[in-house]
């Protein structure tokens, strides 16, 4: 299942913004507002080119009907994000901690200019076979809850932005 979000930040410059993004203080702020306990694994860092591995894990548990069929009512997943930097587009995928044959996510972020506002995109897809008959449902879960996410994760943002470092 496909999915895409996009969000608007005003009173930011790309290159400030780009900083921000990949910044382990706001990182951690906002990770703690979307209810994602969140661990830095790795980041490696070699010029312009940046690899970030991160453990997530979303502090909400999965309905009922797919908690048991996958085995587990929480989804622990490591996010792999590839960037470089002043290119401002980059790669994810997340590998799961729960079936990792089954369960696949990944996709593209970027970040524009827009006037005084920068504009953060991220396209993506879920991918989920376990059960024929449910499949559909989990990853139409899935995308729900992300898009969700970056709902809040967006007005977190503004309001950092706006506090000037400060949510």
């Amino acid at each position: 299942m496909q999915f895409q979000v996009e969000h608007r930040f005003v009173g930011i410059t790309l290159a400030d913004y780009e900083k921000l993004y990949f910044d382990e203080e706001f990182n951690t702020a906002l990770c703690t507002t979307v209810k994602l306990e969140r661990t830095l694994l790795k980041l490696d860092q070699q010029g312009p080119k940046l690899h970030r591995q991160v453990r997530v894990s979303p502090d909400r548990e999965l309905p009922a009907p797919a908690a048991k069929v996958i085995g587990s009512s929480k989804i622990v997943y490591v996010e792999h994000c590839d960037y470089t930097f002043g290119s401002y587009r980059g790669t994810w995928k997340t590998i799961s901690g729960i079936l990792p044959d089954k369960i696949a996510s990944s996709g593209t972020f970027s970040f524009r200019q827009d006037g005084n506002a920068v504009v953060r995109r991220v396209d993506g897809s879920v991918s989920v076979s376990v059960n024929f008959m449910i499949n559909s449902l989990i990853e139409k879960g899935v995308v729900t809850d992300v898009e969700k996410s970056y709902q809040q994760a967006a007005d977190f943002t503004q309001r950092w932005i706006s506090n000037g470092g400060k949510a």
